[in-house]
């Protein structure tokens, strides 16, 4: 998907869901990742992760990290839309734009989880090749980071209310 004339013009009325965004996991395969000892649920496909028996972090219980390819088939499955990149741009300069912050941090394309509760990284809706746009929170700082991920990552998403 390019960025084209139509999505270049951001309706200034457009707010963000009060809470990431999620599918049903019954039926989820139980799995380990080996380096943190985080338990987590594995869709069928393979890449959506639900976060489960999180000791130290049980805000986290619960919070699922997808690739962007699953980010984008989900979120349109359920008639839902994450923001473009120009959108996120647009209304989320600080932490404080995005009520509820889940710091679920991410996952690897190699299958480990980084960051769990001290950043938030959130997918947009424009692909860049491998890549799509994204933001990192940390509530240590006041801005809103902007970066191109690895479309393999887990990232959370937080889709536009509707």
């Amino acid at each position: 998907m390019s960025q084209g004339k139509a999505e270049q013009e951001v309706d200034r009325n457009l707010e963000l869901e009060e809470f990431n965004f999620r599918v049903n996991s019954d039926g989820w395969v139980k799995g380990t990742d080996p380096a943190s000892g985080q338990e987590y649920l594995v869709s069928p496909t393979g890449d959506i992760w639900e976060l489960i028996n999180c000791r130290e972090h049980p805000e986290l219980n619960g919070e699922q990290l997808f690739t962007w390819d699953a980010a984008m088939r989900e979120t349109q499955k359920a008639g839902k839309r994450m923001p473009t990149d120009e959108e996120f741009s647009q209304f989320l300069r600080t932490k404080d734009d995005m009520p509820n912050l889940v710091l679920a941090g991410y996952r690897t394309a190699g299958g480990s989880f980084t960051d769990l509760s001290s950043y938030g990284e959130f997918w947009s809706s424009l692909q860049l090749g491998s890549h799509a746009w994204a933001r990192t929170l940390n509530p240590s700082y006041a801005t809103v980071y902007r970066y191109t991920g690895n479309k393999a990552f887990g990232l959370s998403v937080r889709c536009l209310k509707n």
